[in-house]
């Protein structure tokens, strides 16, 4: 498993990260996640902010035999793998996650603690 994002975010590398909510912007440009990192087995969760903005070529597959409720709201998910890829659109980040997959090329990248 990849573990820039708990590197980044000074977190032990076994940290699981779960997807909480997502924010879309500017008709599909900005992608900004926010999230949180727990240890297993942990009470203690540590919120933080995963964002994407500027994005192009955005490819987002959800998967079949998940079934969710139009009026829902979004399951907590969590991040299975990720790449955070490099920014002004020179290589696509691509998070895996239990409900989705998203790949898109990004002028910007922000992770930052909540």
């Amino acid at each position: 498993m990849d573990t820039e994002i708990q590197a980044q975010l000074g977190l032990p590398e076994a940290a699981i990260l779960t997807l909480l909510n997502l924010e879309v912007g500017r008709w599909g440009r900005d992608f900004v996640f926010t999230a949180q990192a727990a240890e297993s087995g942990s009470t203690v969760e540590v919120p933080f902010l995963l964002a994407f903005y500027d994005c192009s070529e955005t490819r987002w597959q959800t998967y079949a035999h998940i079934v969710l409720a139009v009026d829902a709201p979004l399951p907590p998910t969590m991040l299975v793998s990720h790449k955070l890829g490099r920014d002004q659109h020179r290589s696509p980040a691509r998070l895996l996650t239990e409900h989705f997959g998203l790949s898109t090329f990004y002028g910007e990248f922000v992770l930052r603690l909540l």
